[in-house]
């Protein structure tokens, strides 16, 4: 646990590190330019019978496999630790402390309660197809939904080569300096630029009322809007002098951010804001972490 003069853990899920390498590339470059600790963590997953341990309702775990003998399961699990150590030490060279722990439990459930005294969570999109998607959930959508810190979620086959610039998606919504406000503080980490997205989305707002008029009207709102939130966002990140420039353009967020994302280093989101009540991450993050070509941050709300 961190402590008043040890920065927080960068906390990392490692499930096989033979098809984690742009993982473990992502979390290490982050871990030595941020000054914070690698913290590696495999977890042995502990099936539920019924319930659900991220919302709290009560389930009975199944402690071990009847198939496979468990403590074959902790070597091997050992074992990917070991391997995993290894590379992210070697992408660190030094930089800062590499540890790692075996757990057990549901693997999002556990994450989320790391995520309490982390200062990143990191984790690696799997190369599951859409239909495999819809029957087994996304393990990094619910982590990201329950989080504690930001969780960024790295594509398989992710590379930073040839890629520039962090790209953040912003609704007009109240944690919107508060994203761009992280994001600027990436971008100042990376040396990049930053591109303000906003979407209208005016075919689903409007249908067939859609005019030349209403377009215009609308994005002369929203160019509004950024020119304040830019503003505000300087003002809060006053030492940074990263180049920033804002985009509004009146179609569907979601595919405008997937397009942005084949080219930049980064997107930064944050979870909407509009249901309070319950942890929710909202369709256009739900689709860039489902789509997306270069890592996505998501933020969790303000306290």
């Amino acid at each position: 646990m961190p402590t008043d003069t040890t920065p927080a853990p960068i906390v990392v899920g490692v499930l096989d590190p033979e098809v984690e390498t742009a993982l473990l590339e992502y979390a290490g470059r982050l871990a030595a330019t941020s000054g914070h600790p690698l913290r590696l963590v495999h977890v042995v997953q502990a099936n539920v019978v019924f319930g659900d341990p991220i919302l709290g309702l009560p389930g009975a775990m199944q402690p071990q496999s009847m198939i496979i003998d468990d403590a074959g399961v902790g070597r091997l699990a050992e074992q990917i630790l070991a391997e995993a150590t290894a590379v992210a030490r070697d992408v660190v060279a030094g930089a800062v402390e590499v540890s790692s722990e075996l757990l057990r439990g549901h693997v999002a459930h556990v994450l989320i309660e790391e995520s309490e005294d982390a200062y990143r969570v990191v984790v690696q999109r799997r190369g599951f197809s859409r239909i495999r998607r819809v029957f087994t959930g996304s393990t990094s959508s619910r982590i990201a939904a329950h989080s504690h810190c930001p969780v960024t979620v790295v594509p398989e086959d992710w590379s930073a080569e040839g890629r520039t610039g962090v790209v953040v998606g912003v609704s007009d919504d109240k944690s919107d300096g508060h994203v761009l406000g992280h994001a600027l503080e990436e971008a100042t980490r990376l040396g990049d630029p930053v591109t303000v997205l906003h979407g209208l989305d005016l075919p689903a707002l409007h249908g067939d009322l859609v005019d030349y008029a209403t377009t215009r009207d609308w994005t002369a709102r929203g160019e509004r809007y950024l020119a304040d939130l830019v503003k505000r966002a300087r003002d809060q990140v006053p030492d940074t002098q990263v180049p920033l420039a804002t985009r509004v353009f009146a179609e569907a967020p979601a595919d405008a951010l997937v397009t942005a994302s084949e080219e930049a280093r980064l997107v930064v989101v944050g979870r909407a804001s509009h249901l309070n009540a319950f942890p929710h991450l909202g369709g256009v993050t739900r689709a860039l972490l489902r789509e997306a070509a270069c890592p996505v941050e998501v933020l969790p709300l303000p306290g």
